[in-house]
């Protein structure tokens, strides 16, 4: 396996067109992930026309290099105006943006940039030395084991153990709620779409994120007359970069991160969207001070963001090894993998052993590569923040419509990103907390979907959820989650009482 390793770095640095085009594919994925709605798979799919002349590693050095690419860039417009670049980036808008409001715009940037590296290099790790195993292990969650893993997430995500749980737990249930319009997924009938025909498909994610977290930004910087001029923008070389010290206590976190995201991304299907809710929810759990997370808790910057990195390799095990994506970038990989005459599976290997190590050596190249990028550009960043402030509440408005429009060319989804701006500034004024709500919203379809494709295949029998370990194992978890807040008030009622006395 080493063996074949070194023959693939041999390969790609010796080519130097492959060379090329993995530095081509990291500068555009960057460029595509920093622009709000875009993401990887729409990267993926608009570049895809220009691997049909190309040889077959280069093709798949492009495409694995704009989805890494991506993955990094969505970080730069959530860490600097609040606008979450694709779905993967928008809980690094949760301490990202805090951060960069109290002058550690350059801080945030550089230290998810190291975090997305370790993902990535975490994720390369796993293809090399864990693509056979771990691909048979993703086939022993089904319908049964994405439901109760869904649940454990959503309950953890409610926040029950702060003082005040009403709000988060209104804020689920109304994503679950609003997750529910659409054709019903089982008998085709319509679901609070109330006729209109661009519901019918439900509500893109970029579009309610992008409304929820940009529009609202907007909203409330005109009440507040907020901009760059509330923010510390103290510029000087050293505070751009965070310090050994602050990386190495981060560590922690970031390693966790990345295993989280690895496993989630090994899965067929939850992607990195899952991968970086659960890091993030994992984080505050463990932290020591979890009131400071959404005010620019370091911890919950680097766990998501090597989570959603550590996700790609992931993605790529089952897609390889199986012929089935593990996420829908990894999708459109193996569509251009299929294009240019490689066919996923076991026998990939076989066949094509020399192009899979190959393009395996350039994706960590592709990562190394990134992280020289994205730190070079920092102190540019960070400038650039700092002397648009007059026009940044345009431009933060300008970058959601037009890149609203761009998702579907749809003046509807247009509406749809200002009624939830609505939302979302009406959140923020009244203290409800946007992550739950949009935890719910978008794992509300894959909640909803496993759960009744285990009813449908256990005949209705509910005990299906826990005759599965796994599931068992969530469930107990969930339990867990629900009643420890109610254990320790009890306590401190126990305490108090007994104090008096």
């Amino acid at each position: 396996m080493l063996s074949e390793l070194l023959t693939g770095f041999a390969t790609m640095l010796s080519s130097p067109e492959a060379m090329l085009w993995c530095l081509i594919g990291v500068t555009l994925g960057t460029i595509i992930g920093a622009l709000p709605g875009l993401g990887p798979i729409t990267g993926m799919a608009l570049l895809l026309p220009l691997t049909f002349k190309m040889d077959q590693l280069s093709s798949l050095i492009l495409l694995m290099s704009i989805y890494l690419g991506s993955m990094y860039g969505g970080r730069i417009s959530s860490i600097l105006i609040n606008v979450p670049g694709d779905g993967g980036a928008i809980v690094t808008t949760f301490d990202g943006y805090p951060l960069a409001r109290k002058g550690k715009a350059g801080y945030a940037l550089t230290l998810s940039a190291i975090a997305s590296f370790v993902g990535g290099v975490f994720g390369f790790a796993g293809m090399v030395f864990l693509t056979t195993i771990l691909a048979r292990y993703a086939l022993m969650f089904g319908p049964t084991e994405y439901f109760s893993l869904i649940l454990f997430t959503l309950i953890v995500a409610c926040g029950l153990t702060q003082k005040n749980p009403l709000k988060p737990i209104i804020a689920t249930l109304l994503g679950l709620l609003l997750s529910t319009i659409g054709t019903d997924m089982v008998t085709g009938e319509e679901r609070l779409t109330f006729g209109f025909v661009e519901l019918w498909d439900g509500m893109n994610i970029a579009v309610i994120g992008i409304g929820l977290f940009g529009i609202s930004e907007v909203l409330f910087r005109l009440e507040e007359k907020v901009t760059t001029r509330g923010m510390k923008t103290d510029i000087k070389f050293s505070s751009l970069f965070p310090k050994v010290s602050e990386v190495v206590s981060n560590t922690g976190s970031m390693i966790r991160g990345s295993i989280i995201g690895f496993i989630v991304g090994v899965l067929p299907g939850p992607g990195g969207l899952l991968s970086t809710f659960l890091s993030y929810t994992v984080e505050k759990k463990l932290s020591k001070k979890p009131e400071e997370f959404g005010k620019g808790a370091p911890a919950g910057l680097s766990g998501p963001e090597a989570s959603n990195n550590a996700s790609v390799g992931g993605a790529l095990i089952p897609t390889f090894a199986l012929g089935i994506p593990g996420s829908a970038s990894a999708a459109i990989l193996m569509g251009g993998l299929l294009m240019v005459g490689l066919q996923p599976g076991p026998l990939l290997f076989e066949n094509s052993s020399t192009i899979v190590w190959a393009s395996f050596a350039g994706f960590f190249i592709a990562n190394v590569l990134l992280l020289v990028l994205n730190v070079a550009f920092v102190p540019a960043f960070a400038f650039l923040i700092q002397k648009i402030e007059l026009f940044l509440v345009p431009f933060i408005a300008a970058f959601c419509f037009i890149g609203v429009y761009m998702i579907n060319y749809s003046f509807f989804d247009i509406w749809l990103m200002i009624i939830f701006g609505l939302l979302g500034y009406f959140f923020r004024k009244t203290n409800f907390p946007l992550a739950p709500f949009f935890f719910a919203f978008i794992l509300g379809p894959m909640l909803e979907d496993n759960l009744r494709k285990a009813i449908l295949t256990a005949t209705g029998d509910l005990t299906v959820f826990f005759k599965s370990p796994i599931s068992l194992f969530f469930l107990i978890a969930t339990a867990i989650v629900l009643v420890l807040p109610h254990i320790r008030k009890n306590k401190t009622e126990i305490d108090s009482s007994s104090k008096n006395m």
